[in-house]
């Protein structure tokens, strides 16, 4: 007889005892749900990402993990180039939605 998956560790209480009461029909809706979710959390449109001051994006690429920007910076530094307009970069960062606002994963620099 096969026994029960663990519920991951990371996982609140409320959702390891309350998902498993869930009708079948419940749980597929909420798979999908929770696949929509993911979806939308990794797909950032190039149109969603703005350059800020000091900031340059030179390439938007959608990944499946979330969307690949590179983008050159200014370090805000009053004696730097990068005042002048020769930014810092390009450096790659991972962008996917956390909640209502955009998370920015640094990922290093580039090599042109």
């Amino acid at each position: 007889m096969p026994t029960r998956p663990p519920a991951p560790d990371s996982l609140p209480q409320y959702l390891t005892e309350g998902v498993p009461k869930q009708s079948d029909t419940d749980l597929r809706a909420l798979q999908d749900w929770i696949d929509d979710l993911l979806e939308y959390r990794q797909d950032v449109a190039a149109e969603d990402i703005d350059a800020g001051e000091g900031e340059s994006i030179e390439a938007v690429e959608e990944s499946n993990g979330g969307t690949v920007v590179i983008k050159k910076v200014s370090c805000g530094k009053d004696n730097c180039k990068c005042q002048s307009g020769e930014l810092h970069g390009p450096y790659k960062y991972i962008v996917r939605r956390q909640g209502d606002r955009l998370d920015w994963e640094y990922k290093g620099p580039v090599s042109e």
